[in-house]
């Protein structure tokens, strides 16, 4: 039987510090050589995937949460699911109702993507635009005004603030403006990201598309945080890291070692010995 094995980063893969330890990519490159399907699926997108440059990756993945497939043997895009140019003006409207801004991404010509903006709000997205500014595969913009123009590809906004800023500005956004919504915490804070994205595009969706590309039998999925719960329900096989929130371990159909002690290598390292 042909598996498909599929992770989150930030939470599942990943350590503490946001870093794939020396003994994770080891045992996951080896099994990769071996034959084994391995991919990942993030909220992520291409310009902070350095991390990842440990592992002999070969596979399509799923970036900011299904929004792209990035197919790293062909080194391009291979899916974008876009919000509808009104959709993302009543994303807008609500965001300055609120008096938040959001960070704005809007995908060009071969889903290169530029990301507007008008303010930072703290210094987790002050840290987020320093981090990013000048990788490839993205670029930056502040504006005094974002417009949403007809022939603009909106793919994706994100902020991060605390949970009582963000909760109502969740709630309004997934009542009233036909996108889909996600609110969860950060790894690496004690704030939450609100992300918002096409209500088709979901991880789920994106790791369905990979298997049926890939030709997997059946696919085995791992996660960590509320934006995996749909992935890890879609999966034949549904894990969660033992420091995962308690709602991605009620879902999940097995519970394995922590993140930060590499949890997931361990779980593919004893699948593939007991298969031999």
């Amino acid at each position: 039987m042909k598996t498909l094995y599929i992770s989150d980063l930030d939470g599942t893969l990943l350590n503490k510090q946001a870093l794939l330890t020396d003994r994770s990519a080891s045992i996951i490159g080896s099994l990769i050589k071996k034959g084994m399907l391995f991919t990942i699926a993030t909220a992520r997108s291409l310009s902070s995937l350095d991390i990842m440059k440990k592992l002999p990756l070969d596979l399509p993945c799923v970036q900011l949460n299904g929004v792209l497939l990035y197919d790293f043997s062909k080194g391009q895009y291979t899916g974008c699911t876009p919000i509808s140019p009104d959709a993302a003006r009543r994303v807008m409207k609500i965001l300055r109702k609120h008096d938040r801004m959001s960070f704005v991404y809007k995908a060009d010509v071969q889903y290169g993507i530029h990301v507007e903006f008008e303010r930072l709000s703290n210094d987790v997205e002050r840290n987020f635009f320093e981090a990013r500014r000048d990788k490839d595969y993205k670029s930056f913009a502040q504006k005094d005004r974002i417009v949403i123009e007809n022939d603009d590809k909106v793919i994706y906004f994100t902020m991060v603030d605390s949970f009582e800023k963000l909760l109502p500005i969740h709630n309004e956004i997934s009542a009233k403006a036909g996108v889909r919504s996600t609110l969860y915490s950060d790894n690496y804070s004690d704030l939450y990201f609100l992300e918002v994205f096409s209500s088709d595009a979901t991880k789920a969706a994106g790791m369905l598309k990979i298997k049926e590309m890939t030709g997997a039998d059946r696919v085995v999925a791992f996660g960590d945080n509320l934006n995996d719960i749909d992935m890890l329900k879609a999966a034949d096989v549904g894990i969660a890291v033992g420091d995962a929130v308690e709602e991605v371990k009620k879902i999940a159909d097995l519970v394995i070692g922590e993140s930060y002690n590499d949890g997931v290598a361990e779980y593919l390292q004893t699948t593939a010995e007991n298969q031999n």
